[in-house]
């Protein structure tokens, strides 16, 4: 579990395994009233990995 906390005064926010925020959050602080604007480590592509595409020869260039 992760700690994720007010970047004003520190005050913990939640607890989050890694990976589990999918998407941008806001969250206020019920300390200082501080409105934290979060995202996830490591986004999610939206789109597949284009294969390798090779020539008969076996070279890259088109």
């Amino acid at each position: 579990m992760r700690n994720v906390r007010c970047g004003s005064c520190r005050a913990l926010l939640f607890r989050a395994r890694q990976n589990a925020i999918a998407g941008d959050i806001e969250i206020k602080c019920r300390r200082c009233g501080t409105l934290n604007h979060l995202r996830p480590y490591e986004p999610f592509s939206d789109r597949p990995e284009r294969p390798k595409r090779t020539n008969a020869c076996g070279s890259s260039f088109p």
